[in-house]
């Protein structure tokens, strides 16, 4: 029923629970996992005077941090006893990228957590999620 799948993660306990269920379909149906990661910059504050300035981190610390979140993943889907698995992390717009992947890779099933670490921005302007139930080329299961 489904070849490929792909596991969309930020860290939240939410996106752990999705991949839960990713692991489980990727095993009922010998599907083919992708764990997929897009870090988000959340800055910390540099104090200069009376001002304050943002202070994004940089592309590396991005990157190790999201190496972490994927790392986390995968051990959840060795524990799942899952071997057919890969993982990457990508940078840009979260939404994008999740959909942008199932495209390249064609992924039948995007499985992702229905609220994640997503900013105030996204409760105003629409999640993540929402986002790729509306651009994805393939079924989405979100889960609570």
């Amino acid at each position: 029923m489904f070849k490929t799948i792909i596991a969309a993660v930020d860290g939240s306990d939410h996106a752990t629970e999705a991949l839960k269920v990713a692991c489980d379909l990727a095993k009922k149906y010998s599907s083919e996992l992708r764990i997929v990661h897009t870090p988000q910059a959340v800055g910390d504050t540099l104090i200069v005077g009376y001002t304050a300035v943002p202070v994004p981190p940089t592309k590396e610390e991005m990157l190790k941090s999201g190496r972490e979140v994927t790392g986390a993943a995968e051990s959840v889907a060795r524990e799942a006893a899952l071997t057919e698995f890969s993982s990457a992390v990508i940078m840009g717009d979260p939404a994008h990228v999740v959909v942008e992947e199932a495209k390249r890779c064609g992924a039948d099933l995007i499985v992702m957590g229905r609220r994640g670490l997503g900013s105030l921005t996204g409760l105003l302007i629409g999640s993540t999620t929402a986002k790729v139930g509306q651009l994805a080329p393939c079924a989405v299961l979100t889960v609570k």
